[in-house]
């Protein structure tokens, strides 16, 4: 017996030691532990790590159906069945099940659950899980984006405002954060706390266009029209298909009775998205604003 326990305890050791450059001798290996000890939980927990960071998902599943022969009320096992259907697409509602299973719950599964249910809109669920396990999961700044993103979902703006203030003295170079502050104080029509986090989000590296979009509306909602004319350029510079970013630009010109620069961009969007019907309104609104123009 205790050589076969030393034999177990080598396999295991080689297949650590492989992992990294060759993680298929590593699987061999766990499948030489489990035919020779099918209870040896680090083999069914290693195979998993190995087909889950590889993304194969079905052979992880496999894994966690043979692992639950063995060990039918493992906890551990079904929190990471749950996972496995976390990861795909249009199963969190297998993903629930499984961790409704778990008969003593813990604050990884919660987050997962709360995930899951995120996925389902389930957004009210989602919260009061997060409100409970944030005092013991709350070292991650994932968290605290996750949970804020839920809270501007239910327009909770204030409640978004109060945690994300606190995460920002935890984390102060996490981006995110400082973006989401913005998004918050935005919908408050706060511009000019708005301004400022948007501000701090660019320095830590925030620059996509959908960020600069949103700079762009904040500017322009505090009347720095220049500011966001290069915002919105800027957006437009990032992703060229975005076409919001066309038509809030149109609009602003619009507002600045600047129709042909209004014209220039609006007819881009319309060769980039023809079938939009906010390009098409927009387009015969400057249309309709032209001819007005060129009768007095």
């Amino acid at each position: 017996m205790e050589k076969k326990d030393e034999k177990i305890i080598s396999l295991i050791w080689q297949a650590k030691h492989h992992l990294k450059e060759r993680w298929l001798l590593s699987v061999e290996l766990l499948e030489d532990v489990i035919a020779m000890e099918p209870k040896t939980r680090e083999a069914h927990e290693l195979l998993y790590v190995i087909y889950m960071k590889h993304n194969l998902i079905q052979k992880s599943k496999k894994v966690m159906q043979r692992a639950l022969q063995y060990f039918p009320d493992n906890d551990y096992f079904k929190f990471l069945m749950g996972n496995i259907f976390l990861a795909q697409k249009g199963k969190s509602r297998e993903a629930i099940s499984w961790y409704n299973k778990l008969k003593k719950s813990f604050v990884e599964m919660k987050f997962n659950l709360a995930v899951a249910y995120s996925y389902q809109n389930r957004t009210k669920e989602t919260v009061k899980i997060l409100e409970n396990i944030i005092p013991r999961f709350g070292y991650l700044a994932r968290t605290y984006v996750f949970f804020a993103e839920q809270y501007l979902q239910l327009k909770e703006y204030d409640k978004a405002i109060d945690l994300l203030l606190t995460a920002k003295n935890k984390f102060p170079t996490e981006k995110k954060i400082f973006y989401l502050i913005g998004i918050a104080y935005n919908k408050k029509k706060d511009w000019i706390h708005a301004y400022i986090h948007f501000e701090k989000a660019q320095k830590l590296g925030y620059s996509d266009a959908v960020f600069y979009n949103r700079w762009a509306n904040c500017c322009f909602k505090m009347g720095n029209i220049n500011a966001a004319i290069n915002f919105f350029i800027t957006s437009i510079q990032k992703n060229i298909f975005y076409t919001k970013s066309y038509l809030d630009l149109s609009k602003l010109y619009i507002s600045e009775k600047k129709f042909s620069s209004a014209k220039k961009y609006i007819e881009i969007a319309k060769r980039i998205d023809p079938l939009n019907i906010y390009v098409t309104l927009i387009s015969q609104k400057i249309k309709r604003l032209f001819k007005t123009s060129e009768k007095l």
